[in-house]
């Protein structure tokens, strides 16, 4: 069978007869798929727009966690300050803020108030009212939450949108006692945006009902018969009864159902109007194809044939490609991927035939660089060997020294062998490094080592110590005139493997020290923190995601420290974590 034969047959097979089928099965479908597929929509959409609605739910509750965790507030309401005038000091200073920021969490809160259950705590009017004034019935829809729990109430019985108040208990430190209720007032806004992203406009009408299926404190019925409150009482979320699309969503923040009702008029308008959309496009698409096919199948066996002639014209001294146009007919179908394969494969070709001479050079050229890295780090590593034996035949013993431990310092930082090794290694290099810079600080600066725990036998990765000794000598020994004592301590604790270093430095301001914990408790802060605090940030994140990749699930690096007294950076390793490597 030709080529020709072949486009036509896979025309009507894979073409015309598909089309004409499914497009006689579509319209068939039309209309019933549309109305189940719209109402599948609006029950989404209702869904979403709930999902949008306790989103808000929860950033307004947020503001009880606000208050809650406020120390000064607890302490106020708690009748722990003894003088008014400690209690306006610490409202104004402390907790107004707390109410403005409050405002902030959502606009549909509309005031906040909080009910102290202490009568003789002074009393700040605006802010804060006994207990007592709270109107009998709210307190005792109130009185039987649990810590941690809250409750969504109903302020206006009228209206076309529902005005909420939210309470929930304020306790003290130890959450032992009620000291507060929190009332949190809304707007119609938090209503408003709710029905809005529930497309609730126009035709389509909204009630609120009980789980008994009675309208809540006084919404309307939104014209459901007895057949409609039957089915939602049975379950279902969304169907169409007669004329009637209905969807409804549970909202349990409430305990009511929202019941969203419109007709199918609408629907079978744009089904009409579908209809015939869907018509033109059949025809539109079937001409299409047809005159698409007809160009394919008068042209596609010249391109073929095109193809293998160059393919025969092709020799060791002619890697020619075969030229085509970007925008050719046809450029980017399955002919034109050949065609572009093709060419590749000559490309290829060429590049293999003449790179051959460049990579040798490249060989020759990586062969020198690796004798040359191989030779400086020796150089050195004789020029100090040297400079130690001469200082040692002159007696200058610190000059002998220094260069010893130089050295030493230079062979373990320059080291191939990996980036594995053990705690015993790691210690003798930062001894090094402390002797050099007590060589340099005299009397300013003394360490101390004490390895409790078999420390040649804890693997560890390279430099996992030196970053945090450097951070002890240059932000604690260097940055003060007074003695500073560094302290490396290894040891176990709990049952798991320790390491600590110390200082007694300046230690470091509690702003800088909660920057410095963010970043290590979130890595992707530590651009934020270096600009802050220079190196500081990159060297301590970096040793902590070491140390959390190498040991495991478990370990974490902790930094403690104290103004005017010193830091300790301690590695917690966890149990077995050290050997298992």
């Amino acid at each position: 069978m030709s080529i020709m034969r072949k486009i036509i047959l896979g025309y009507m097979l894979l073409i015309f007869i598909p089309v004409i089928g499914f497009g006689y099965l579509y319209y068939a479908q039309t209309s019933k798929n549309l109305i189940d597929q719209f109402v599948g929509s609006r029950q989404k959409v209702l869904e979403q727009a709930y999902a949008n609605l306790r989103t808000d739910f929860a950033r307004i509750q947020s503001v009880h966690r606000m208050m809650q965790y406020n120390p000064y507030l607890v302490d106020y309401l708690d009748g722990a300050y003894d003088y008014e005038g400690d209690s306006v000091y610490a409202f104004i200073r402390y907790i107004q803020p707390v109410y403005t920021q409050s405002y902030f969490a959502d606009p549909a809160i509309e005031s906040l108030s909080v009910y102290k259950t202490k009568s003789d705590v002074f009393t700040i009017t605006g802010y804060f009212a006994d207990l007592s004034a709270l109107d009998p019935p709210l307190l005792a829809q109130t009185e039987g939450l649990k810590a941690g729990t809250g409750v969504w109430l109903r302020r206006n019985a009228e209206g076309a949108l529902p005005q909420l108040n939210y309470y929930q208990y304020l306790y003290n430190a130890q959450f032992t006692e009620r000291i507060g209720l929190l009332e949190l007032r809304t707007n119609q806004e938090l209503f408003k945006r709710f029905y809005e992203a529930a497309g609730i406009e126009g035709k389509w009408h909204a009630a609120l009902l009980t789980e008994q299926g009675e309208p809540w404190a006084g919404e309307a019925s939104a014209g459901l018969d007895a057949a409609m409150r039957k089915r939602l009482s049975g379950g279902e979320l969304f169907f169409v009864e007669r004329s009637t699309i209905v969807n409804q969503v549970k909202l349990d923040e409430l305990g009511v159902r929202l019941v969203v009702t419109g007709t199918v008029d609408e629907v079978f308008h744009s089904v009409k109007k579908r209809e015939t959309v869907l018509v033109a496009v059949i025809v539109s698409l079937l001409i299409g194809l047809s005159a698409l096919y007809y160009g394919l199948a008068s042209t596609i066996t010249k391109r073929i044939l095109a193809l293998a002639g160059h393919m025969r014209a092709l020799k060791d001294d002619n890697l020619r490609q075969y030229a085509i146009g970007s925008d050719a007919p046809g450029a980017r179908d399955e002919i034109g991927f050949l065609t572009d394969t093709y060419n590749a494969m000559i490309q290829r070709m060429d590049e293999l035939i003449n790179n051959v001479h460049r990579a040798e050079l490249r060989n020759k050229e990586a062969a020198y660089k690796v004798l040359q890295a191989q030779i400086k780090p020796h150089f050195l590593y004789n020029t100090l060997e040297t400079i130690r034996m001469l200082a040692e035949s002159n007696d200058d013993r610190e000059v002998a020294d220094i260069s010893y431990w130089f050295g030493k310092l230079m062979r373990y930082s320059l080291s191939s062998e990996g980036d594995q090794t053990v705690l015993a290694q790691e210690i003798e290099t930062v001894a090094f490094y402390l002797n050099i810079h007590k060589m340099r600080l005299q009397d300013r600066l003394t360490y101390e080592i004490d390895a409790k725990i078999d420390v040649s036998r804890i693997f560890c990765p390279r430099f996992i110590l030196q970053p945090l000794v450097e951070n002890s000598v240059v932000h604690g020994a260097s940055a003060t005139l007074k003695p500073v004592h560094i302290r490396i301590e290894a040891a176990e604790e709990e049952g798991r493997t320790v390491i600590r270093v110390s200082d007694s430095g300046n230690g470091i301001a509690p702003d800088k020290l909660k920057a410095l914990r963010g970043c290590l408790a979130d890595p992707e802060e530590e651009a934020a923190g270096r600009s802050r605090d220079g190196e500081k940030n990159v060297g301590l994140v970096n040793v902590s995601e070491r140390v959390k990749s190498f040991f495991g699930a478990g370990s974490e690096l902790v930094l403690d420290s104290r103004e005017g007294e010193g830091t300790s950076v301690t590695i917690r390793i966890a149990k077995g974590a050290e050997e298992s490597r």
